[in-house]
């Protein structure tokens, strides 16, 4: 009995849903018929009843009242039937004839569809008065051509699309060939250190002592690596270990690729066979592409070959604070999704050039139409060797000072406070003493050379207190231009007006015609893997950038009252004292000037 009811209530509900819009259908059509005069029976126009509407007639033009120039569209309706029906356009106007083709009179049939026709002709005639388009219809031509040709964009104009498929016209500047290293090795040849480190580390200015594994007459080269990280550098001067250490981080065989969280764009994290680990950036821009000027420094495409340069600066700059990086060609297929887990292999595809690609998971660029992708399967990038585990040696995250409002609105207050540094910045912990002021200076001059405004926070080892350095990490956003300058990143520079001594003895070393910066830089990358990592004209922005850097120091220098006051020595630990009272939440940030 249940079944039957249900049954019953099921038809009743769908004959009474189909009434309902019968109905609907009906009294709609009615009111549209009523509004243009016309029955129900008069509204049927066939599709062959179309054939005598000649061009005239469908797109015509009432040239009697001097306003026919432009052609007269019909409803989409009737555009759609006449591409279907194939019908004749080179026929009369039914507007302008009084008999029938045959001869005869008109029926009312016919009087009533060209009052429609004439009226329609009007409307949309007085339409286009207020809206005039440069349109000719011409017999036999496409309805729809003719309006795409009207729509065409500007010449002037630039192309449509984002900047990853868009067609971009670069300079076309060979890379110069790297002979030999000369000024490279003479200038680590004759002049050996100018960051000076005290001979004899003691035992708290070492970061970690690994326990050997039994049977281990020695640690692995990334673990070497690891325990030569002290209170004043990542790695010492000069270090061969550096070098083989980049060999490893090219050579060695993949076990494992992770997702790594965090950041705004994809990136992978990479486990070695032998348990080393390293940070992964792949392709994502040509050598050759330059920020587009109407991005946002924080919505700029990171670059592989970025983090490499990065590193070879820092190094020639003999600071020492950027963990050793090394460019790699990767298969995508055996590097990376055959060690990928089960979420990162969800997002590789094949694209329609048959190409593999992926695009993880993040807030930037990780879209389609923004994937990495290999040729077919082949992919560069940069791998950055890991600092020692957060377990093993804990890092502490400080606000920058000079930080960027990250906002499409608002300014930072530094971008217009002249006085900023020593009115704020100088009377905060920790750069009212020690060598953290003079950290960041070393950092606005590196940040300004690669054209790196991506500078939100910094990083130390926990270990050492805050007598130590700051670690240069994530250089993805540099090297974006090569044409404009920065000026606003050396604001820490013109605002304090001090430096160490050390690194203005090297800015001015590196000016020189015997170690020029930008050869200096190409012969340094000249070894690595995907070389040539740099545009050519990225070298002569730097040689650009340093000067521009001098002429700053110049000026600090005249407003000075003697050069001491500018050129500072290098602080010792000896005559830091660490404020006793000192709120670690505190210090991190300057809190009332956060945006």
């Amino acid at each position: 009995m249940k079944l039957k009811q249900r049954l019953v209530c099921g038809v009743s509900a769908f004959a009474f849903t189909t009434c309902v819009i019968a109905y609907i259908c009906v009294t709609q059509s009615q009111v549209y018929l009523d509004s243009r005069g016309l029955s129900a029976s008069e509204s049927r126009l066939k599709l062959h009843d179309l054939t005598g509407l000649g061009a005239t007639g469908i797109h015509g033009t009432n040239r009697s009242d001097g306003r026919g120039k432009n052609g007269i569209l019909l409803r989409r309706q009737l555009d759609k039937s006449m591409s279907r029906s194939g019908a004749s356009r080179n026929q009369s106007d039914p507007d302008n004839e009084k008999d029938n083709p045959d001869g005869g009179e008109l029926s009312k049939t016919d009087v009533k569809r060209n009052k429609l026709l004439k009226s329609e002709q009007l409307n949309r005639t007085e339409l286009e008065t207020y809206r005039p388009r440069n349109i000719s219809f011409q017999p036999g031509k496409d309805v729809i051509s003719v309006i795409s040709s009207s729509r065409a964009r500007p010449v002037h104009l630039p192309e449509e699309g984002n900047f990853y498929n868009i067609p971009h016209r670069y300079p076309k500047i060979s890379a110069v060939e790297v002979v030999n290293r000369s000024k490279l090795e003479a200038l680590f040849r004759n002049y050996p250190v100018s960051y000076q480190v005290p001979r004899q580390l003691e035992k708290h200015d070492q970061l970690v002592r690994y326990v050997q594994e039994s049977g281990e007459k020695k640690p692995k080269i990334w673990q070497q690596f690891q325990l030569g990280i002290n209170r004043y550098e990542v790695y010492s001067f000069n270090n061969s270990l550096i070098d083989d250490l980049l060999r490893y981080l090219a050579e060695v065989n993949i076990k494992d690729a992770d997702e790594k969280s965090g950041g705004t764009q994809v990136k992978l994290s990479i486990t070695f066979l032998d348990g080393g680990q390293a940070l992964m950036k792949p392709w994502r821009v040509p050598r050759e592409y330059e920020t587009l000027p109407d991005h946002f420094y924080f919505s700029d495409i990171e670059r592989h070959n970025a983090e490499i340069a990065a590193f070879h600066l820092d190094r020639i700059l003999d600071f020492r604070r950027v963990p050793p990086v090394a460019g790699r060609w990767f298969n995508l297929s055996s590097d990376i999704y055959n060690n990928a887990d089960e979420s990162l292999r969800k997002t590789f595809f094949r694209s329609p050039a048959n190409n593999l690609c992926f695009v993880g998971h993040c807030s930037y660029y990780c879209e389609s139409e923004t994937a990495v992708c290999g040729k077919p399967d082949t992919i560069e990038g940069s791998l950055a060797a890991y600092l020692p585990h957060f377990k093993m040696s804990p890092r502490k995250t400080w606000r920058h000072p000079w930080r960027r409002s990250y906002s499409k609105h608002k300014s930072a207050p530094w971008e217009h406070d002249l006085t900023y540094c020593k009115r704020v910045v100088m009377r905060k912990h920790p750069y009212t003493s020690g060598r953290r002021l003079l950290d960041l200076m070393d950092m606005s001059v590196f940040d300004f050379l690669i054209g790196n405004m991506d500078r939100h926070h910094y990083e130390t080892f926990e270990h050492f207190g805050n007598f130590t350095f700051p670690i240069h990490l994530d250089h993805g956003r540099a090297f974006g231009k090569y044409q404009t300058d920065e000026l606003s990143i050396l604001a820490p520079l013109f605002q304090c007006c001090i430096i160490r001594k050390s690194t203005y003895e090297r800015l001015i070393l590196l000016s020189t015609k015997e170690y020029k910066l930008g050869d200096v830089m190409r012969e340094s990358l000249s070894t690595d893997l995907i070389s040539p990592v740099l545009f050519e004209p990225h070298y002569s922005a730097l040689n650009r950038r340093l000067q521009t850097i001098l002429k700053f120091l110049n000026k600090c220098f005249e407003q000075a009252d003697s050069r001491d006051d500018v050129l500072k020595p290098e602080p010792l630990i000896g005559d830091y004292n660490e404020p006793l009272a000192s709120d670690p939440g505190e210090d991190s940030d300057l809190d009332e000037f956060d945006f």
